[in-house]
């Protein structure tokens, strides 16, 4: 039974690890590779190696199987992590028909969380 104290997701989220190569928009020395933790149809968290900044548009190559997903999105939250790093939230601003297809069915085929 949901827990009414929970909001309800917009898009479901699965536990996922994949490599995913980060370049922050207009700055040609920002990229670097990280890995997901979560994804989601609306979006993604991934740990990095340091602060992008909320509100800085990304553009993300997240490899999943079969395939590589590209995306644009903005960078909604960053946590610190343990024992260094950040945990970055990025929300999807734009991402072609044929990737959300191939994220639809990977998050069809995984447990949601």
């Amino acid at each position: 039974m949901p827990d009414p104290s929970r909001p309800q997701r917009r898009f479901p989220r699965i536990p996922s690890e994949n490599a995913v190569l980060v370049k922050k928009v207009g700055d040609d020395t920002s990229e670097s590779l990280a890995r997901t933790r979560v994804l989601g149809g609306g979006g993604c968290m991934f740990s990095h190696e340091g602060s992008l900044g909320v509100g800085s548009t990304v553009e993300l190559l997240i490899s999943l199987p079969l395939r590589v997903l590209k995306a644009r999105g903005r960078v909604v939250y960053e946590n610190s992590a343990k024992p260094h790093g950040v945990e970055v939230g990025v929300e999807f601003l734009s991402v072609s028909a044929e990737d959300r297809l191939a994220l639809a069915e990977l998050l069809a085929k995984s447990p949601r969380k």
